[in-house]
């Protein structure tokens, strides 16, 4: 945002003050629709601070969303951090934009002039245009930068906010931090994104450790080979968290190059925990999905090497992989993973150390069939012990899939 569009902003709310009319063509389009929504609901320009629930309501309100408000505190703690000695506030909402939880400078959290504390009221309803409530209606990052402000007592501050997700890409609430100098809150954007995807992978990994403990009481012989995978994959969710927070302390001292580095490093793991635990997650629920969609075969079997990656390294395997071309089919995804999973486990008990995996990927062509042949090849000082390979076959028809 200019100079001369943050006056514009400045001139747009004297104009709907005095006149109650809201002047197109001086607010981007991202704000004209926050104040226009805003004006509609009923909020108040001039308030001087924001509605709140009573202690009892904040109370209940805490106790029900403890899980998001333990997920996003260690990310809204190096975000704070990032921020140094700047005023800032780091907020944190439910889906309806009621905050949370609030860390920041003291002047900023408890200070005479200190942000919204939990139980205040956010949605643009009540709170205008501001960093939580705006976010959530948008459904999209949004910056919002002093006079955009639909309430006058919010101009001081620069806000920027993102909706937070959960695995089913349910809005679940949001994050923002608000900040006295634009150009902080321009240091700030990438982080507090990172930060967003750092915390709806917490909530994930939350998940998994339910899941995994589901496995072990209701499959107890896969168990282990699932366990071994869930160990694999929160290393990704520590090593982006671990990154996520040197960032933080390498922006704090102004160290942008090293920074934007680790940043991506984290926001990258951040992204390979999420699918890696969608995999697992398929191949650790007991629920029926029945879901059929197209699959392309040389990408989930490459899906599936990667994802045990580190058991085969672990065996010391080779998994060498054939096709000649892409094929695509239509199946149970999940079904289908979990069988090619089990496919593998058995091929790696009859191979051995030092043994080697052949997986082909084919196409019957006259029977409108997909197929993965997994060939186990042990290794040489195996061979007497283990004389004929042992031939593993999916084939996959295009509507539904059976296994021979």
């Amino acid at each position: 945002m200019t100079l001369f569009q943050s006056r514009e902003a400045l001139e747009a709310g004297r104009k709907y003050l005095a006149k109650g009319a809201i002047p197109a063509d001086s607010l981007r389009d991202v704000i004209y629709r926050a104040w226009e929504r805003s004006h509609i609901q009923g909020a108040n320009p001039q308030a001087l601070q924001a509605e709140k629930l009573s202690p009892l309501d904040t109370q209940r309100l805490l106790e029900q969303h403890n899980s998001l408000i333990c997920a996003a505190h260690p990310y809204m703690k190096i975000l704070s951090q990032a921020a140094k000695s700047d005023r800032h506030a780091v907020m944190l909402s439910e889906s309806n934009a009621i905050v949370l939880n609030v860390l920041g400078d003291e002047q900023s959290v408890s200070g005479p002039e200190r942000v919204p504390d939990p139980g205040s009221l956010l949605s643009e309803a009540v709170g205008g245009t501001n960093g939580l409530g705006t976010p959530l209606a948008e459904n999209s990052y949004v910056e919002i930068v002093g006079a955009e402000h639909f309430i006058v007592g919010f101009h001081p501050f620069t806000c920027q906010g993102i909706p937070l997700r959960n695995d089913k890409q349910q809005v679940i609430g949001a994050l923002s931090i608000s900040v006295r100098q634009r150009e902080v809150g321009q240091r700030l954007k990438d982080i507090l994104i990172c930060a967003s995807h750092g915390i709806e992978a917490e909530m994930l990994f939350k998940r998994l450790e339910a899941d995994i403990r589901s496995v072990v009481t209701t499959n107890p012989e896969d168990a282990q080979p699932l366990d071994n995978l869930y160990q694999d994959i929160i290393q990704a969710h520590s090593a982006a968290r671990l990154r996520l927070e040197m960032t933080s302390r390498f922006v704090a001292g102004n160290k942008i190059d090293y920074a934007k580095q680790l940043l991506l490093q984290a926001e990258e793991l951040i992204q390979l925990f999420r699918h890696r635990a969608t995999l697992w997650r398929n191949l650790a629920t007991f629920a029926e999905t029945e879901q059929i969609q197209p699959i392309c075969l040389s990408d989930a079997v490459q899906e599936l090497v990667d994802l045990l990656a580190t058991e085969t390294k672990i065996r010391e395997l080779e998994i060498i992989i054939q096709t000649e071309e892409e094929i695509w089919v239509e199946a149970d995804y999940q079904k289908f993973f979990k069988n090619l999973f089990h496919y593998f486990l058995r091929a790696f008990e009859i191979v051995g150390s030092g043994g080697s995996v052949l997986v082909k990927i084919s196409e019957i062509k006259s029977l409108r069939l997909g197929e993965i042949t997994i060939v186990p090849i042990p290794a040489l000082k195996m061979v007497r012990s283990q004389p004929h390979s042992f031939v593993l076959r999916i084939p996959i028809v295009r509507k539904n899939y059976e296994y021979q």
